[in-house]
């Protein structure tokens, strides 16, 4: 199947949701400790996944000689410890340190203990990444909405100079490129640890699906900021 009800999820999500709960944007919106237990509860939600494997899929700790997943999984990694200090910021914590680090090196004890943990079913394993995928895509649209928040259209529409064109096109690429990255990373890469099987051209229809979604939530969000 293309098309999952993950990608109809995220893709609502980030036309809709996302915008109507701008405090999830970023550390510099506000604490909210409601978002904090969020952000953190999806990150815990994905170590989850990394410490299981779908039946009849190989194993993804260590001295397995499986690439794909190590590729997969070392991005990921790193995201998660981002994602998981943007809910300490929410949580009103001085260091980030206190659970973003606990939280990066548990991942990495997740993977390494993989072979020996529980294995779950691919649908479950999805459904566990899901908060996750939904947080960043949100925390990303309120970054990527403060990227564009000052430009006026109506003004570079009516002067079309050299210079103007030229900022709009570095700011297009910017979030086209931000966007292209964090699918990447936080999209394809937890889902096809959670799903091996899940591979091939159908993420160029998914990824189609997300960018005009973030597109429609980023407008969204610079309206209502």
């Amino acid at each position: 199947m293309a098309l999952r009800p993950e990608d109809g999820i995220l893709a609502a999500w980030l036309a809709a949701g996302a915008p109507v709960t701008t405090s999830l944007g970023g550390p510099e919106v506000g604490e909210s400790a409601i978002a904090g237990f969020v952000i953190i509860g999806s990150v815990i939600a994905a170590i989850v996944c990394l410490g299981t494997r779908p039946p009849d899929q190989p194993r993804v700790g260590l001295g397995e000689t499986s690439g794909p997943p190590w590729i997969l999984a070392g991005p990921l990694i790193g995201a998660l410890g981002l994602v998981s200090s943007i809910g300490v910021d929410h949580l009103g914590l001085a260091d980030d340190a206190i659970l973003a680090g606990p939280m990066s090196l548990a991942a990495i004890a997740a993977l390494v203990a993989n072979p020996w943990l529980p294995v779950l079913d691919a649908t479950l394993r999805r459904l566990l990444v899901l908060p996750f995928t939904l947080v960043a895509g949100s925390i990303f649209s309120g970054l990527a909405a403060d990227l564009v928040e000052g430009l006026d259209p109506g003004s570079i529409a009516a002067g079309l100079g050299t210079s103007e064109l030229t900022l709009v096109g570095f700011i297009f690429m910017l979030v086209l490129g931000g966007l292209a990255a964090f699918y990447a990373m936080l999209v394809v890469a937890p889902r096809q640890l959670a799903d091996p099987e899940d591979a091939g051209v159908r993420w160029l229809l998914r990824f189609a699906v997300f960018l005009v979604a973030s597109l429609t939530g980023i407008g969204w969000l610079t309206v209502i900021g």
